[in-house]
C-alpha cells in the first residue's frame, strides 16, 4: 500500500515537472517567435527610408533571436527540472504534453522545432532518443494547408491591363511611384510577352480576358528591394508564377524588373543570398504557398529563404532520411569531387544536390587556424550579406547517417582525418559537427571541359563574384579557382571561408622595388610583411594552371592585381556606401 502511494506520489511530482518544462518551452518559442516578427515589421519601413545599413543590422539581429531563447529557455527549464533535468521519462512526458499544447497551433511545425533545439540544449552530446524529438514520425510532418487567407486575387475582366495597374495600386508604401503609368505599361508588355513563351493557355486566356491574378498580401523584402510575389492564373488552373522588383529611388518608387516562371523565381530564391523578411505570422502556410510557385523546390530551402533557419535544418534531415531510403541500397557515400581540402573533409552521395564538410582533426600545411577559428568564419559568413556569392550552409551537430552507405575506404580516411568528429553507434554513423552546403562543380574542373565562350563567360563572373563581395565587405582570401563554385545558372559562388575575413581588415600593398638585384634573387623576404598584408599583384598565381583562363579574366578584371582597387572598395565601405547587387539578371531589369 504504501510503495502504492508512493509511485502515485512520484508520478504526479513527475507530471507537474513535465507539464511545467513544457509551458516553459512554449512561452521561450512564443516570445522567440514575437521578438523575430517585430523585427521583420519593421521592414517596409527601413525600405520606404532608404536605410538599408539599418536593414543589414536587423537582419543581423533576426539571426540571434532564436539561440538567444533557446539558451533562455534552457536556463529557466534547468531551474524548474532540478533533480529530474535528466530524467527520460520526465522529458518523454514534457514532450507528449508540449504536442498537445501546440497541436492546433498556426505554427505548429515550428513550434516542435523549438523544442527539439531546447532539449538538444540540454542534453548535449548525450545520447539523444528519437522518442523524444518531434522530427521523423509521419505525425510530425505537415500537410499543405489553404493558403486562401494570405493572398488576394484581381480578375481580368476588366482587360489584363488594368488588372496589372489595380495590382501594383493595391500595394500601399509611404512613398509614390516617379512614373506609375510608364512602370504598369512596361510590366504589362513584359508579363504578356513571358506569358506568350511560357505559358501559352495563360497567354490565351489573357487575351481573352479570362482569368485573374493572385499576389501574396505580404511583401517580400530584402537588403534595397521590395518584392510582389504572385501568379497568373487561368480558369482551367494553368499558371505562370511572377516576382515584381521594386526599388526606392531618390526620385521615387519604380519597377526594375519581373521574374516569370519557376526556374527564374528560383534565382530569387536562390542559396547564395540573404533572407528575405515577410510580414506574416503564418510562415508555414506562406512556404505552402511558394512550393506551388516553385515546386521543385524543397521545403527546407524556403523555410531558409525566409529566415527560419532552424526549422528548415528540421525539414533538411527529413529530406535526407526521405531521399537515403528511396535511393538504391548499393548507393554509397564518396570523396566530393574535386581538388581535396586542407582544412575540411568532404563527402556526397551520387543523386544529391548537397555535401557534407567535417573540420579536419589536423589540417595541411600552410594552414594554421584551429578549429574554433574556422568555426568563427562559417558563423562569420551567417551574418554577413552574401550578395549571392556566398553559399549559405547548414549547421549541424550529432547528424546521424546510415552507416551501410559508407565504404571501408572512406569510412578509414574518415577516422583518420575527422576520427574526433564521429561516433558509430550500432547502425548510425554520427558526426558530432558538420556542415551542409549546397553541391556545385568547382571552378577548377570548370573550365577544364567548358569551350571558349562559356569560359569567358564564367571567367567574367568570376572577377564580378569578387568585386561583389569587395562592395559589401568581405575578403574571400584563398581566391584559388577550386574554391569557387559553379550553379546551374553560371553564377559563380564562393565556398572555402576558413580565410575569408572583413574587407577592412586587409592592408592591401603593392609589392616594393627591390634595392639591387641581390635582393631579387634572396630566398627569404626584402622587406616587412605583417599578418594582414595582402599583395594584389601576386593574385595572378591563382591562375597559374590556367593560361586560357587568366587571359579572359585579365582583360576585364585587371583592376584587381592592383592595391588601388582594394583600397578605393575600403574607402567606399567605410563612408558608407552599399553598392547596388542585382538577384536577377540585367537584361530582365525594365
Amino acid at each position: 500500500m504504501q510503495n502504492r502511494l508512493t509511485n502515485q506520489s512520484n508520478n504526479a511530482l513527475q507530471h507537474v515537472i513535465a507539464s511545467k518544462l513544457a509551458r516553459s518551452v512554449f512561452a521561450g518559442f512564443e516570445a522567440m517567435f514575437s521578438q523575430f516578427l517585430n523585427i521583420t515589421l519593421g521592414a517596409q519601413s527601413r525600405f520606404e527610408q532608404q536605410k538599408y545599413h539599418d536593414a543589414q543590422s536587423a537582419m543581423r539581429e533576426r539571426l540571434q533571436v532564436y539561440e538567444l531563447e533557446v539558451k533562455n529557455v534552457s536556463e529557466a527549464v534547468r531551474v524548474i527540472a532540478y533533480a529530474e533535468l535528466t530524467c527520460s521519462q520526465t522529458w518523454q512526458l514534457a514532450k507528449n504534453i508540449y504536442g498537445d499544447m501546440v497541436q492546433n497551433h498556426e505554427n505548429k511545425p515550428i513550434a516542435h522545432t523549438f523544442f527539439n533545439s531546447t532539449f538538444g540544449a540540454i542534453w548535449d552530446d548525450k545520447k539523444i532518443r528519437t522518442v523524444h524529438l518531434f522530427v521523423l514520425k509521419a505525425k510530425y510532418r505537415s500537410e499543405p494547408r489553404s493558403f486562401e487567407s494570405l493572398v488576394s486575387r484581381v480578375s481580368l475582366q476588366k482587360g489584363f491591363n488594368s488588372a496589372v495597374k489595380t495590382l501594383i495600386t493595391n500595394q500601399v508604401f509611404r512613398v509614390p511611384f516617379n512614373h506609375l503609368e510608364r512602370d504598369v505599361a512596361t510590366l504589362h508588355s513584359t508579363l504578356m510577352q513571358g506569358a506568350q513563351q511560357q505559358c501559352k493557355q495563360v497567354y490565351e486566356l489573357i487575351n481573352l480576358n479570362d482569368g485573374y491574378i493572385e499576389y501574396a498580401n505580404s511583401l517580400f523584402f530584402r537588403n534595397k528591394a521590395c518584392y510582389l510575389i504572385g501568379r497568373c492564373i487561368a480558369k482551367n488552373g494553368d499558371n505562370m508564377p511572377f516576382a515584381i522588383a521594386i526599388l526606392n529611388t531618390d526620385n521615387g518608387l519604380k519597377i526594375d524588373a519581373v521574374m516569370m516562371g519557376a526556374d527564374q523565381l528560383s534565382l530569387l530564391f536562390g542559396f547564395a543570398r540573404a533572407y528575405f523578411m515577410v510580414d506574416t505570422d503564418q510562415p508555414a502556410r506562406y512556404v505552402d504557398y511558394l512550393s506551388v510557385l516553385m515546386p521543385h523546390k524543397q521545403r527546407f530551402e524556403l523555410f531558409n529563404a525566409i529566415g527560419f533557419i532552424k526549422h528548415a535544418k528540421t525539414e533538411f534531415y527529413r529530406y535526407k532520411v526521405d531521399t537515403t531510403k528511396n535511393s538504391p541500397v548499393n548507393l554509397k557515400y564518396t570523396i566530393a569531387p574535386g581538388t581535396p581540402g586542407m582544412v575540411m573533409l568532404v563527402f556526397t552521395i551520387a543523386g544529391s544536390d548537397y555535401v557534407y564538410k567535417v573540420i579536419k582533426d589536423r589540417f595541411s600545411a600552410p594552414k594554421t587556424a584551429t578549429k574554433a577559428q574556422v568555426k568563427e568564419k562559417y558563423n562569420f559568413v551567417k551574418q554577413a550579406d552574401r550578395v549571392g556569392r556566398l553559399v549559405d550552409t547548414h549547421e549541424f551537430r550529432y547528424l546521424a547517417f546510415d552507416l551501410s552507405r559508407f565504404s571501408d575506404g572512406l569510412l578509414s580516411q574518415m577516422r583518420s582525418q575527422i576520427g574526433t568528429s564521429m561516433i558509430i553507434s550500432g547502425k548510425a554513423l554520427i558526426l558530432k559537427h558538420v556542415y551542409v552546403e549546397r553541391k556545385m562543380t568547382p571552378l577548377n574542373l570548370y573550365v577544364n571541359h567548358c569551350d571558349n565562350k562559356a569560359l569567358e563567360q564564367v571567367m567574367i563572373d568570376y572577377g564580378k563574384a569578387i568585386k561583389e563581395l569587395a562592395g559589401a565587405n568581405i575578403f574571400p582570401g584563398d581566391m584559388l579557382m577550386k574554391n569557387f563554385g559553379v550553379t546551374r545558372w553560371g553564377r559563380i559562388v564562393f565556398y572555402d571561408f576558413d580565410e575569408i575575413c572583413p574587407l577592412t581588415e586587409c592592408n592591401f600593398r603593392e609589392v616594393p622595388q627591390t634595392q639591387n638585384s641581390l635582393e631579387e634573387l634572396s630566398t627569404s623576404s626584402y622587406f616587412d610583411i605583417d599578418e594582414n598584408d595582402i599583395f594584389p599583384s601576386q593574385f595572378k598565381v591563382f591562375f597559374s594552371a590556367n593560361d586560357s583562363a587568366f587571359k579572359y579574366f585579365n582583360s576585364h578584371h585587371n583592376n584587381l592585381f592592383s592595391a588601388g582597387f582594394w583600397q578605393s572598395c575600403q574607402q567606399q565601405i567605410h563612408q558608407g556606401y552599399l553598392p547596388d547587387v542585382y538577384p536577377y539578371k540585367q537584361s530582365w531589369r525594365f
